[in-house]
């Protein structure tokens, strides 16, 4: 720190003849400073995680906090988007559909006859693309030695030029994938998983409304309610997800240290599946903040059989194009027709596909709603062609909004640690496998993690879990049965990105406990008044408990990173608790009926909620209810008939 102080001081005393001495000698002491800290924090930080995970993993299971879709608090950041419009772009000359690309008919008569060149664009490495070989046509081109080409073409009088992509046919891809030599132990299905950076669960609702309700209604999705993220961004959502580790579980691949490796090094859920026969794609837009490139080393050779990177490389460099577009179409359509693509071209054969989508959702809260429609039409296309029958689709995000205003809120926060993950089965999977369909839809309510995510990946081409999970273990498989003891600190979750609720029990001398019972005797008095006459009124016979169900400390005091790789926390956050979550178990008479009760408290207003939904009966109500169990089935938790 005297260095410093020193070269501070020598600025500040103007001695201008030591100032860019100064200036570079300060400078390379805090980047070796700064380098060496970096790789010390690596170490300690790993070595800290663990620690309390040993310390505290405990028995308390996760509580997970009501958030309501359209809570007052959060639906005043919501808004309506006028949709992408890329007609100013004209119609595109060719396009791309599987590995052919066509000179289309509608540009050949509104322009007359046409001509082409097709220049293959070649991968060299992340960072680097080269021109390939060019051909002519007047016709079409097929795709031989990339997914990607730059067309230029020109009529008499006009001329048109763009960045196009499909699906090549590589004949060492295509000989290699196959169904026969999988183990007797895989499920031998497709897996077509594709995420959105920054969408909550509640946020998927809120702005992608079609496509929610013709996954959870037509498909049949079971989407993951307590799905919960283990750290902060994308990196550390999708390494867990497709490796199994932490970044810092894994060998050191940021770009800003010299000496690290490429992420070519990390152990990805898809090569497992190439070294079994699937023919594997990943599909990633915004190259300029891509994954695995903005920060870390990126790839050196190609992560899997077809890439979308070299497209949108490319296409970035396009001009004249409207936002969001790429000629005609929006770019989001470009990876939705991709997807569509591949799943046609290698219809029969066994096929991983990850597809990542970022440009409409990472700096906007609002904006995917215009692709609602898109992703409505993708999944109903897919479903109705049978692409969907021997497949796990697993529509899902990496976490929820990070930088909006929305974040500032409780709620806010919460969501952003609880992303949208879902997974649909094809029918006959249920049928083959009624357990592990069974332990699927028991688990919709457990605490997840992208671990259980990798895990379960795993099970679907070798299948080892199908009892009851071990919690002890970091990962566990979904077709395994999660108990509900399981904590944060049994799933690897730190405390500030835990969204469990901390339970702290209340004396039940407190006069808050007396307002709460009489606030659940009144609400099912209440629901039951209309039908007096054969329903008796219910008394409070006694407390049995109550607690105080708060988001954790740690969650309401963290703000950001502290660092730039997003491995230590700055909890420096001060959040206005609006209202209190109790819960309450309840005996009473006549008929000893147990209820248990989640009742809201508004500080400011001293006002508390209870709705009829968030009251459970927790013994049984026998012949009790047998004058409404037919007539009146709603009643029956409620009613203790007076014949």
């Amino acid at each position: 720190m005297g260095f410093i102080k020193m070269c501070i001081w020598m600025i500040k005393k103007k001695f201008y003849v030591l100032v860019i001495f100064g200036i570079t000698l300060c400078t390379l002491f805090f980047w070796f400073h700064y380098s060496l800290i970096n790789d010390i924090d690596r170490k300690a930080r790993l070595e800290k995680i663990n620690l309390f995970i040993k310390k505290e993993a405990s028995n308390i299971s996760c509580k997970k906090p009501i958030l309501p879709v359209y809570a007052p608090e959060i639906m005043k950041f919501i808004k309506n988007v006028a949709p992408i419009d890329c007609t100013k772009s004209g119609i595109d000359w060719v396009k791309c559909h599987g590995s052919e690309c066509v000179i289309r008919e509608q540009a050949k008569i509104k322009y007359g006859p046409i001509k082409c060149s097709f220049t293959d664009i070649i991968r060299v490495n992340d960072f680097k693309l080269i021109d390939g070989e060019t051909f002519y046509s007047s016709e079409y081109y097929k795709l031989e030695q990339s997914d990607v080409v730059k067309v230029s073409c020109k009529s008499a009088d006009y001329k048109w030029s763009a960045i196009l992509t499909g699906i090549r046919i590589d004949n060492n891809i295509w000989d290699k994938a196959n169904w026969e030599e999988m183990s007797s132990s895989s499920l031998k299905m497709n897996v077509l998983l594709f995420g959105f950076d920054s969408i909550s669960r509640n946020s998927f609702i809120r702005k992608l409304p079609k496509s929610y309700d013709y996954l959870v209604n037509v498909l049949d999705a079971i989407v993951l309610q307590g799905y919960n993220v283990v750290g902060d961004g994308t990196p550390q959502a999708l390494i867990p997800m497709l490796t199994g580790k932490t970044e810092l579980e894994l060998p050191d691949t940021r770009k800003r240290l010299e000496g690290t490796h490429n992420v070519d090094v990390y152990p990805f859920i898809w090569k497992d599946y190439k070294n079994v026969g699937y023919v594997t794609a990943f599909f990633e837009d915004l190259p300029d903040q891509g994954t695995f490139t903005y920060r870390l080393n990126g790839f050196e050779e190609a992560p899997a059989d077809h890439y979308m990177r070299p497209y949108f490389m490319a296409s970035a460099k396009q001009n004249g194009w409207p936002k969001y577009c790429a000629g005609e179409t929006p770019n989001h359509k470009v990876m939705f027709n991709m997807v569509r693509d591949f799943f046609s071209v290698y219809q029969s054969k066994p096929k991983f596909l990850f597809g990542f989508h970022g440009e409409l959702s990472h700096d906007d809260y609002n904006l995917i709603g215009v692709a609602d429609q898109d992703l409505a039409a993708l999944l109903g296309e897919m479903n109705e062609s049978g692409a969907l029958n021997n497949t796990v689709l697993v529509i899902m995000a990496d976490h929820g909004h990070r930088f909006a205003d929305v974040r500032n809120t409780i709620q806010g926060k919460q969501e952003e640690r609880l992303p949208f993950f879902s997974f649909t089965f094809p029918p006959w999977f249920k049928k083959n496998y009624p357990h592990l369909y069974k332990n699927f839809k028991l688990n919709e309510d457990k605490l997840v993690t992208p671990f259980d995510i990798y895990e379960t990946l795993k099970d679907i081409i070798d299948l080892k879990h199908t009892g009851v999970a071990d919690i002890n273990q970091r990962a566990v498989s979904l077709f395994s049965k999660i108990p509900e003891e399981r904590s944060c600190a049994h799933a690897y979750i730190e405390p500030h990105w835990c969204a469990c609720l901390d339970w702290k029990h209340i004396d039940l001398s407190n006069p808050i406990v007396h307002r709460l019972g009489e606030v659940l005797v009144h609400t099912i008095n209440n629901f039951t008044n209309v039908h007096r006459d054969i329903c008796e009124k219910l008394s409070l016979s006694n407390i049995i408990w109550a607690m105080k169900l708060a988001p954790n400390e740690m969650l309401l005091k963290f703000s950001r990173n502290a660092d730039i790789d997003g491995f230590v926390a700055d909890l420096s956050a001060t959040m206005d608790i609006k209202t209190d979550l109790y819960q309450i178990k309840a005996l009473f008479m006549p008929g000893k009926s147990l209820f248990e009760a989640s009742i809201k408290h508004y500080r400011q207003s001293d006002k508390m909620e209870l709705k009829i939904s968030d009251i459970s009966r927790t013994n049984m109500y026998g012949r009790q209810a047998r004058c409404v169990e037919k007539t009146l089935p709603f009643l029956r938790k409620y009613c203790f008939c007076k014949n």
